[in-house]
């Protein structure tokens, strides 16, 4: 056996210590180096929709993590306790769609996008006046000691990018969607009302006919209407009772946007070139680990040997609000199938509920899409829903009822992901069809496993690059070189309308002169021949 002398082990001994001094230099350099990079974070995520919260939560949790000083205004604070992050629960808003019925307004006004989406900014906007009303957000208003180096807004209601200019600080605008028409128009992204339609219209297809290209045209320019001519001087004056009259107006709060993190992937939306200002942190970002299913749920999806259809509607659609003749297909559908159904009902009880349907209120539903005995996933088509689908590898029949999720499942069914239907013209022998369909016809989980693992395929998650380029934001403090040049030309010259017009004057005349010429020409002419 080898054996040190003395002079080796005091050696050793003292080479360890150099180490270890190295080591802890190294330790200090780096604690110090994360100290000093620390900022104080302000998030506001006014929504209260689960669906949008959890896909900015993770990006505010990671940064605490990082050592960022993060306090965020939330409906769903996460339970856990994380360092570094304060969570004020403004979970109130919940009251509010329960005031407005939101589900079933939702189920009366689907067809109609122009009434949902004003139902819709009138139920933000009395939150955004109870939210700043809000004891724990007066106190971060009205303490002059208090500074943020960022603000992270969820970039819906403009009333809130006030606290940019309250804090003097940069900001990243957020979504849990897409992006609205203006704000891709902010950052200097390219917009166009027949390429890019609104994620909202319900159109099932790519190749618009001239009356859809008539109502993207319109709906593009009425809510630009509304948000100037109604929604920005009402939201002016919340601001004016909440935060003081020395506030810029809100349309240049809205072009002070320093960068945008939109939540697309290049399956469920339409391809666009994108500004560098512009990040794309989808798909996945809200994937969490697996986690263990509570014991009713594994027992009664480890017993379904026959297999399992999970259907849900999601958080802002609940099913025990859906029409009483389209529930009733449901229901008989589910009675003649093979398959154990676990449906997320908000409902104590559904009368008349088949033997084979488990109800809860509640569903820990990427635990339950990960499980090997579920077969098929009903969905409404919510972009995180969709997803969570996609990512668990689960054919998807879609049943939408607003905003994006029409283009959602029609976006499925084009690439061989699921089936759509239109659920107030929806039968037994249709939904039973198309459940048969996606069950047995094995082409649908294999292209979506095939999907699935292509959206996975990328260099760094979405969360990453959230976090990357958030920290980079920090760094720069601001990044307004970033956005395109469309941002600082009117709307006449990225038409072309000058140009088109100065053509157009320029044929006229051109016009005019030739045709003055032959009607003189043709007047001498007559003239000769009469003289002759």
């Amino acid at each position: 056996m080898f054996r040190m002398n003395d002079k080796e082990k005091e050696s050793a001994s003292c080479t360890r210590r150099k180490s270890g001094k190295k080591l802890a230099v190294g330790l200090f350099l780096l604690l110090t180096a994360s100290s000093a990079d620390a900022a104080r974070i302000l998030g506001v995520f006014p929504t209260p929709s689960y669906s949008h919260q959890i896909v900015f939560l993770p990006i505010v949790k990671e940064l605490a993590k990082r050592g960022h000083d993060v306090v965020v205004m939330t409906s769903d604070p996460m339970k856990e306790n994380i360092n570094n992050l304060k969570q004020i629960n403004i979970s109130f808003g919940y009251d509010l769609i329960n005031k407005y019925n939101f589900s079933k307004t939702i189920n009366e006004n689907n067809k109609n996008p122009f009434k949902l989406i004003n139902t819709f900014m009138q139920m933000l906007s009395e939150f955004s006046t109870t939210l700043l009303e809000y004891p724990e957000v007066q106190a971060i208003i009205n303490n002059e000691n208090e500074h943020f180096d960022l603000l992270m807004v969820e970039y819906l209601i403009p009333t809130f990018l006030a606290f940019k200019h309250r804090f003097n600080c940069s900001m990243i605008g957020l979504t849990s969607l897409d992006s609205p028409y203006h704000v891709h128009a902010t950052v200097g992204n390219p917009v166009h009302a027949v390429l890019y339609p609104e994620l909202n219209l319900p159109f099932q297809t790519q190749k618009l006919s001239f009356f859809e290209r008539l109502i993207s045209f319109m709906y593009v320019h009425f809510t630009n209407f509304c948000l100037y001519m109604e929604i920005i001087p009402a939201e002016e004056k919340t601001i004016a009772k909440y935060f003081g009259n020395n506030y810029p107006p809100l349309s240049e709060l809205l072009d002070s946007l320093d960068m945008l993190f939109i939540n697309v992937n290049y399956i469920l939306h339409t391809i666009r070139p994108l500004t560098p200002a512009t990040v794309a942190i989808g798909p996945f970002i809200h994937i969490k680990p697996p986690r263990k299913l509570p014991k009713d749920l594994k027992l009664f999806l480890d017993e379904a040997k026959e297999g399992v259809i999970y259907f849900s509607l999601g958080s802002n659609v609940k099913s025990k609000d859906i029409a009483p003749e389209t529930r009733d297909v449901i229901m008989k559908t589910f009675a003649n199938l093979p398959y154990k159904i676990l449906w997320k009902f908000e409902s104590e009880s559904l009368p008349g509920k088949p033997d084979n349907v488990k109800l809860h209120k509640w569903v820990p539903q990427q635990d339950v899409l990960r499980h090997k005995n579920v077969k098929l996933f009903i969905s409404q088509c919510g972009l995180q829903s969709s997803e969570e689908g996609i990512y668990s590898q689960v054919p998807i029949l879609g049943l939408p009822f607003y905003a994006d999720q029409v283009n959602n499942a029609y976006k499925l069914e084009l690439n061989g992901l699921g089936l759509s239907l239109d659920y107030k013209e929806m039968t037994i022998k249709k939904f039973t069809l198309s459940i048969n369909e996606l069950i047995n016809n094995i082409t649908y989980k294999e292209k979506v496993k095939k999907i699935s693992n292509i959206l996975k395929d990328e260099p760094m998650s979405g969360l990453e690059r959230a976090v990357w380029w958030t920290e980079y934001v920090l760094r720069n403090k601001g990044e307004q070189h970033l956005k395109g040049p469309a941002v600082d030309i009117p709307i006449y010259q990225y038409y072309y309308l000058d140009i088109i017009t100065f053509f157009s004057l320029i044929l006229f005349l051109l016009i005019s002169v030739i045709y003055l010429s032959v009607r003189k020409c043709f007047k001498f002419v007559t003239k000769k021949i009469k003289s002759d």
